[in-house]
């Protein structure tokens, strides 16, 4: 999978842009403030339909004016496709897959899939339980429509029961009504769940490898999923049941519902610890670089083919050894790369693209070789 172009209208610092990518490694370089970050975080726009850096869609138009567009044109092992995403004042965000509107959300998800790594996903590891969820939850999605429309399902069924145990007093009428939640609940939640434990199944391994490789075989990292027990769907929903039950008086007190999957972890452990407690933020880098690069491997198992890799400023939080590391894992995989220098650069061929005030000032359309070649 490669993005061959990008085509940026009104988009935070860019009016007019269009972008060419190789098909190897792209280093997207400029002083800070320019636009680097905005540059990927357009490409992104078409692969999660959000922003990773805002919730405020608002936040990615350039001021003053009504329409944001972006389009993004793959090349995929079947074929070219072409995404676009219009943002407008008066009307919600829509989305094109060849020039056709898609009408559910769900539809745009596994066109472009792409890894995303910047220093903020440093919360992954030293974050609250909900930094690790999004991480799953935007990866699955990224591979899998029907696994965004679950969760979309399930957030409107934990709506209803939290709605009946904040507005309602009366313990007899929560309890004649609350069972046919709690039903919908626990069987949308056996799918959730089963789906997460699979994806860290997948991403434990190759994790854990790249961690042994990064360290020199200093550490070991696993990863686990923190939730309700049970292998299949039907087992984890007859347990989420159960929960429900066991905690109603809980929920009843707190006006929420406590036990689910929107309340879920990983645990990560280094060597047999916590990593919340016992990983040094130099770990903790390492052990996302290696969940970052395990993701490339999970990805390209699903799909038949590689995503597009996109690191914001990472080489920044890196030193030398980690960013070689990184380098020797990139093959046959494109790579969009945002820095202010790149000191250690690659050993493969690579192509350079300098942005100033969000205007492309050079690029270097043939191939870079490495100076000492």
């Amino acid at each position: 999978m490669k993005v061959k172009w990008v085509k940026l209208k009104n988009f935070r610092n860019y009016e007019e842009y269009n972008a060419e990518f190789y098909d190897g490694i792209n280093l997207i370089s400029g002083k800070n403030g320019q636009g680097k970050t905005n540059l990927v975080e357009a490409v992104m726009l078409t692969a999660l339909s959000k922003s990773p850096r805002t919730s405020r869609d608002d936040d990615m138009k350039m001021e003053g004016t009504k329409t944001t567009e972006v389009e993004v044109c793959l090349e995929r092992r079947f074929g070219e496709v072409k995404l676009k995403c219009i943002l407008d004042t008066d009307t919600k965000k829509t989305f094109f897959v060849n020039g056709n509107e898609v009408k559910k959300l769900s539809e745009f998800f596994g066109n472009l899939v792409a890894v995303y790594f910047s220093p903020d996903d440093l919360k992954i590891v030293s974050g609250g339980p909900s930094e690790r969820r999004d991480f799953m939850d935007t990866d699955i999605s990224e591979l899998s429509g029907s696994y965004y429309s679950l969760i979309t399902r399930y957030n409107k069924v934990l709506d209803q029961r939290n709605k009946l145990l904040k507005t309602v007093k009366n313990r007899a009428l929560i309890e004649s009504q609350i069972e046919i939640w709690n039903e919908q609940l626990a069987s949308l939640a056996g799918y959730i769940i089963k789906t997460r434990k699979s994806f860290i199944k997948k991403l434990s391994a190759p994790a854990s490898e790249i961690m042994k490789f990064i360290s020199k075989d200093s550490d070991s990292l696993s990863m686990s999923y923190v939730g309700a027990k049970g292998e299949t769907s039907e087992e984890i929903k007859n347990e989420v049941l159960r929960l429900l039950s066991l905690n109603l008086d809980r929920d009843m007190e707190l006006g929420y519902t406590t036990i689910g999957p929107h309340r879920d972890d990983i645990r990560f452990e280094l060597n047999g610890k916590d990593t919340k407690i016992f990983a040094s933020q130099g770990q903790q880098r390492s052990i996302v670089l290696a969940l970052k690069i395990g993701e490339l491997k999970v990805f390209a198992d699903e799909l038949g083919e590689n995503p597009v890799l996109v690191l914001d400023d990472v080489f920044s939080e890196l030193d030398s050894a980690r960013q070689k590391c990184l380098y020797e894992k990139f093959k046959d995989v494109q790579v969009l790369m945002t820095g202010t220098l790149f000191k250690f650069k690659p050993n493969e061929d690579y192509n350079t693209i300098v942005v100033k005030n969000g205007k492309l000032t050079s690029k270097l359309k043939e191939v870079k070789q490495k100076e000492d070649k």
